[in-house]
């Protein structure tokens, strides 16, 4: 691979001009990327630099190295150094050497390109070859002790280097993160805090990181990472959605602080001079970019004094692939975890988060003296979870040392009822573990339990707060608590059965292990949907079988199933007509739901046509099954039965029906009553209505009946039939009989002819209405007569006529005067 060269400096005039210009370029440069180029590699002194530098000053000159990524993708690497005056004489002429490199590409050698800071190749001046032959190799001049330097120079930064780190992964995740600005006196300080970063970032995220040494004007770089003079920060400083400015000289900033373990591990391996360890765990297997777990685990081995927040993670990561590190390795990790003096080593949490990571990879030996120091913690400190203890998780002599230590304080905080519920499912365990009897306090025990998966913790004060997540475990480790528990359970479910579902979907228990307890099998069987359902009749045959029982032989279980499904309302007619028709009526009432089936009938919406069904069927059963309170309304629905069903039902009863709507509507709610007087009006409208009941209803002078009368004929169902002659004929025979009945009929009677029947003609067709005074004329001549008098238009006989039958004579269109006729024969 080549790099092309650009070298850039003031210079005599020549065919490109004078001034400040491109002196050599290799060839194949676009004009586009010098255009680019000469914008990254301008230079401008220190405001205190002298005007007219001395050799030997020229050599304090902060040198701007740098590597910036171009529109087109590729990279330019390079390097600005000061070198006074120019060829006229005038001061202010600097160098810049560039290398391009090609868009994905990396540099000899895959360096990152502040490896290169100092290479042997850089030029202080245009080469005399012009143009100059592209670079093949680029050769890194790393002075001895560099490693111990930086070392030094990272414990020397302390806090600083791992928020800069941190602000560092910013960048490489976030394109749109704030630019990282370093303000030093010295740019070689500058090149160390790069060297710091890209031996401690991931690999990729180091050869793409951007940056320059040195600027005088940092809020017009566009490179990641900006070095500056201190005087030079106040620019960006103050703008933190930006700029990340970290200036060592000033000593008014406290050091900004992370929480980025990974940046404070690598610092800390930074300043332990252990920077090996950043490239094997990069090779480690699951260390992703960024991830800290490997890093922490190696630091750990190596005696590193890793961050606190560091254990958890590198503990996860050596649990994850306990193959990854070497036997030896692995030991020196487990003991450096466990050490007591270390920051974090001996906190409870980090230490049940490294029980935790560790469980089931390494042998339980290995893990003892944390499982017997978590113990103990958690024995004397309530604030302290207890932690899982397997069998052989405290082999002798931890077992017998803490059973005679911690027995009576074991016993004391089970028999507690303050005790939180997950603390005394703890202590449970400690003590089975240890061997503590404690068999005097389960029965209290279980009690708190029932009350915490019943009433949830915000109704238990006593018990303070949180679930009881150990539950499912406990109840099966401990036979005789499993038992007293579900029993306890059992006895609540017959009685508040919703109260223990709730319970249940939080504290969930194995449907496997509840035995024969019916109604809490019913509880944990209940789906969390099924009591939002629409027919929930379904659910209910799936909750009786997973009952295990019988609703037939044991009632209660029907009411259970019941109070289960219908939490929010009542059961619909339809599903309580199948309820009463698969379990019988002596079956509820023992249950005591006969009463939710009598007002699924009493208290149905208008609309439910199961609702008369239901109530004929709870009639059957008698007056005195259904309540006085109710019977008046069930009757009345029964009633609305036989009109819906007149001629289908061969046990309705025939005849009368206008009278006994009347009859049992006296007894009956409003509801009830306007829903029979619908049902009595849509039979009535019906061509094959009962005969004399039509009569009955006008001479009954009922103003409900004959008004819900009116109203159902003017409903668009009764509008659209009158579309057809026989039903328009049925409809004026029937509005136009009954003439001496009451005031209430007449009335209603001739509205309906003027306001349904006139439009209704009006729109009809000629053939159509002549059909329709046909059938009207069925009845009788006179019949006819009068509806061909009633239906005449406004137009007169003619239009009469013209609507029923009469013709006019046909005269030839005469020509008026003027016409003049088309030629015949083709105009011959």
């Amino acid at each position: 691979m080549s790099l092309p060269q650009m070298h850039y400096t003031s210079a005599p005039p020549g065919p490109d001009g004078s001034g400040f210009r491109f002196t050599a370029v290799s060839p194949g440069v676009p004009p586009s990327v010098l255009r680019e180029a000469e914008q990254l590699v301008g230079y401008e002194p220190p405001r205190d630099a002298p005007s007219r530098p001395t050799d030997a000053e020229l050599g304090s000159f902060p040198e701007m190295f740098g590597f910036a990524r171009l529109s087109d993708g590729s990279g330019l690497l390079s390097r600005t150094i000061y070198t006074g005056a120019d060829y006229s004489g005038r001061w202010g002429n600097f160098h810049a050497h560039a290398l391009l490199v090609p868009a994905g590409t990396p540099l000899p050698g895959d360096l990152p390109p502040i490896a290169l800071w100092g290479a042997a190749e850089w030029a202080d001046r245009t080469p005399e070859d012009v143009p100059p032959a592209p670079l093949d190799r680029l050769t890194p001049r790393i002075p001895p002790g560099l490693g111990g330097e930086l070392a030094a120079f990272a414990a020397e930064l302390g806090p600083r280097l791992a928020a800069v780190l941190a602000d560092l992964r910013r960048v490489a995740e976030d394109p749109a993160a704030p630019q990282v600005v370093l303000a030093e006196t010295d740019t070689r300080a500058v090149a160390h805090w790069l060297m710091l970063a890209t031996g401690a970032l991931p690999r990729d995220a180091a050869r793409a990181l951007t940056f320059t040494t040195y600027t005088r004007r940092p809020q017009h770089a566009r490179q990641q990472v900006v070095g500056v003079r201190p005087e030079d920060a106040r620019a960006v400083t103050g703008q933190p959605h930006r700029y990340a400015v970290h200036d060592r000289a000033d000593t008014r900033a406290e050091p900004p602080a992370t929480g980025d373990v990974w940046a404070l591990t690598a610092a800390a391996v930074w300043a332990a001079g252990a920077d090996a360890l950043f490239k094997r765990a990069q090779e480690l297997p699951g260390a992703g970019p960024f991830a800290a777990g490997p890093l922490a685990a190696l630091a750990l081995a190596a005696g590193v004094p890793v961050p606190a927040g560091a254990y958890a993670p590198a503990a996860a990561w050596a649990t994850g692939h306990p193959g990854a590190l070497g036997e030896d390795e692995l030991e020196r990790f487990l003991r450096a975890v466990c050490a007591e003096g270390r920051p974090g080593s001996l906190a409870p949490g980090d230490l049940a988060a490294l029980l935790t990571a560790l469980r089931g990879t390494v042998p339980l030996a290995v893990t003892a003296p944390i499982t017997a120091r978590l113990v103990d913690a958690a024995v004397r400190d309530p604030a302290v979870a207890p932690p899982p203890l397997p069998p052989g998780a405290l082999p002798e002599p931890h077992r017998s040392r803490l059973a005679a230590g911690l027995g009576e304080a074991v016993r004391a905080g089970i028999g507690t009822p303050g005790t939180p519920l997950p603390r005394t499912a703890g202590l449970l365990r400690i003590a089975r573990t240890l061997g503590v009897d404690h068999g005097d306090l389960l029965p209290g025990l279980a009690d708190r339990l029932c009350r915490r998966v019943v009433d949830g913790p915000g109704r238990d004060a006593g018990d303070g707060t949180g679930g009881v997540p150990e539950l499912p475990d406990l109840i099966g480790e401990s036979a005789p608590l499993r038992d007293l528990l579900l029993d306890l359970l059992e006895a609540r479910a017959a009685d508040h059965p919703v109260a223990v579902a709730d319970g249940l979907r939080t504290t969930p228990l194995p449907p496997d292990g509840l035995g024969a307890r019916p109604h809490l099998r019913m509880c944990a069987a209940l789906a969390p949907h099924a009591a939002r359902a629409g027919n929930r009749t379904p659910a209910l045959h799936t909750l009786l079988r997973a009952s295990g029982g019988s609703h037939l032989a044991d009632p209660s279980l029907l009411r259970t199933a019941v109070h289960l499904l219908w939490q929010d309302r009542g059961p619909t007619a339809e599903e309580a007509s199948q309820l009463l028709g698969e379990s019988g009526p002596e079956v509820h009432r023992a249950a005591g739901t006969w009463d939710d089936l009598v007002s699924a009938a009493v208290d149905a919406p208008a609309d439910d046509t199961a609702a008369p069904t239901l109530a004929k069927q709870l009639l059957t059963h008698g007056r005195d099954a259904v309540g006085r309170a109710a019977y008046g309304d069930l009757a009345l629905l029964a009633h609305v039965h036989t009109l819906e069903h007149a001629d289908t039902d061969p046990s309705a009863p025939h005849g009368n029906l206008v009278e006994r709507a009347r009859s049992l509507s006296s007894q009956a709610r409003p509801a009830a009553q306007a829903r029979a007087a619908r049902a009595l009006a849509r039979l009535l409208l019906r061509a094959d209505r009962p005969p004399h009941e039509l009569r009955a209803l006008a001479y009954s002078n009922d103003p409900g009946l004959i008004d819900a009368y009116a109203e159902a004929a003017r409903s668009p169902v009764l509008t659209d039939f009158l579309t057809v002659p026989s039903r328009l004929a049925d409809c004026y025979l029937a509005w136009h009989s009954h003439e001496s009945a009451g005031p209430v009929w007449n009335l209603t009677r001739r509205e309906l002819l003027e306001e349904v029947l006139r439009p209704a003609v009006r729109k009809m067709p000629d053939d159509q209405l002549r059909l329709a005074a046909e059938h009207v004329g069925r009845h009788g001549p006179a019949h006819r007569d009068l509806f061909e008098e009633w239906a005449r238009p406004s137009g007169g006989v003619k239009q009469l006529f013209r609507r029923f039958g009469g013709r006019r004579q046909d005269r030839a269109r005469e020509p008026r005067w003027g016409d003049v006729e088309r030629p015949r024969d083709g105009g011959r």
